[in-house]
């Protein structure tokens, strides 16, 4: 049962890490490109306003996948660049109402759940990919530490009490080595 344990703990420590990696590169791509490239065809991206209430929330974290436009079906969450109107130079994340051909190119309306107002139409070149998921542990991570007092109570002063008993252990293993090491000389 012990070895069971084990091997499903060291499972587990590779399956968070190789998602924490992912998670990272991902992140790293889109900032380096200025949000131009993705990693394998994936984005994440942050809530900032509150237009997919109650689908998402400010601040929530989301995955997003490249897909062919012509696999976009109404009803999907799709992530934009704005060109024209109210949202011209932003990234927005709506939901497709209507989905028309105009000169044999898809065009997209979109709009938020929780506005009144539809988007400007898109273009298809506009969408960066499709809403796979909410990640809620890296919306709640970044929540938390968010808050000044969680980050330096649960941050900065549990680092500081580890950085100090790793260096208090140190110079204990230095001393017991220095007086073993004196007491090996005084035998001789």
């Amino acid at each position: 049962m012990k070895k069971i344990l084990k091997t499903t703990w060291k499972l587990l420590e590779k399956i968070i890490m190789l998602a924490i990696l992912f998670i990272s590169i991902t992140i790293v791509t889109q900032r380096v490109s200025n949000n131009e490239n993705s990693f394998l065809g994936f984005r994440i991206f942050r809530v900032e306003t509150g237009s997919m209430i109650p689908k998402y929330q400010i601040g929530d974290v989301i995955l997003i996948k490249e897909k062919d436009i012509d696999q976009i079906v109404v009803g999907d969450d799709v992530t934009y660049y704005g060109t024209s109107g109210t949202m011209k130079g932003k990234i927005v994340t709506h939901q497709v109402i209507e989905i028309t051909e105009e000169d044999g190119q898809k065009i997209f309306q979109t709009k938020g759940i929780a506005n009144t107002a539809k988007d400007p139409v898109i273009s298809g070149d506009q969408i960066d990919g499709v809403v796979l998921c909410k990640l809620r542990i890296v919306s709640a991570l970044i929540s938390v530490l968010s808050n000044g007092y969680v980050f330096y109570f649960c941050g900065v002063i549990p680092l500081t009490v580890l950085i100090f008993f790793t260096i208090i252990k140190g110079n204990i293993k230095k001393y017991d080595k220095m007086n073993n090491s004196e007491d090996e000389e005084g035998k001789e």
